[in-house]
């Protein structure tokens, strides 16, 4: 097992893509937090409660985790790799479970990076608009904790959706059109008075959002734990259907 996750963090950390997907993340968190700023006047920013807000910036790397996710397992099949992967560690399961382990833990690093620039901005940038740096570390603390937590589980629930779909530009595509139209499309026929159910809370978008919720909740939302044991629920069906597919499938 440490074999292969020392090949997935490998292969991870030598592919052009995570350069690119880091280096656009970076800037685009970089844009985001100083037009905020800018655009923005100073009583809409100089409270702990709207900075704590602007901190949440960083959880944009989610996407990216989930993207690498993928990554990590449509290249294989992309680039043929798998069947030299699988001829080194015959064991799929242990191949499944690298990249789930792999997938989360590129994950928690690159958001703890995101929201360490996201930190470090809103040090510089909110002085020089005149603003007092109120951001407490309680609450700041716990929010980055239960982001890191959001983060490991969409990186190995989205190397195990890799494994599943195999083809990389349909299974990001299949994911985002999931998050973007999907998802929201169940929770308003779920949320109509014919049906009026609360279920659409358990989707992986929602109990993303009850996992790094910093407000007050509403009645439908699940708590922090919730959101994560509900997440955490789709990464383990991702990476059960993950490893009966790859097992019955022929790679080569």
């Amino acid at each position: 097992m440490i074999a292969a996750l020392s090949s997935e963090w490998l292969k991870i950390r030598t592919t052009r893509t995570f350069f690119w997907l880091l280096t656009a993340l970076f800037a685009l968190i970089t844009l985001i937090v100083i037009a905020g700023i800018a655009t923005r006047h100073k009583q809409d920013i100089s409270s702990a409660r709207d900075q704590l807000d602007m901190l949440g910036i960083g959880s944009l790397a989610l996407f990216i985790a989930l993207i690498m996710g993928l990554v990590i397992s449509t290249g294989e099949f992309r680039h043929g790799t798998i069947t030299p992967t699988l001829l080194a560690t015959p064991s799929r399961t242990s191949v499944v479970i690298a990249k789930a382990l792999a997938g989360g833990f590129f994950a928690v690093v690159l958001v703890g990076l995101a929201e360490a620039l996201v930190t470090l901005e809103l040090l510089i940038v909110l002085p020089a608009k005149g603003v007092d740096f109120a951001l407490q570390g309680g609450p700041a603390a716990r929010f980055i904790g239960w982001t890191l937590i959001a983060a490991a589980l969409w990186g190995a629930l989205g190397s195990g959706l890799g494994l599943v779909i195999r083809n990389q530009i349909g299974a990001v595509v299949t994911c985002f059109v999931w998050l973007i139209i999907v998802e929201n499309l169940i929770i308003a026929i779920l949320r109509t008075h014919a049906i009026n159910s609360h279920a659409g809370r358990f989707l992986p978008d929602q109990a993303t959002g009850a996992v790094m919720h910093t407000g007050a909740r509403q009645s439908d939302m699940l708590s922090h734990l919730g959101g994560a044991v509900t997440l955490g629920g789709w990464v383990a069906l991702a990476t059960f259907a993950a490893l009966v597919l790859l097992s019955r499938r022929d790679v080569s």
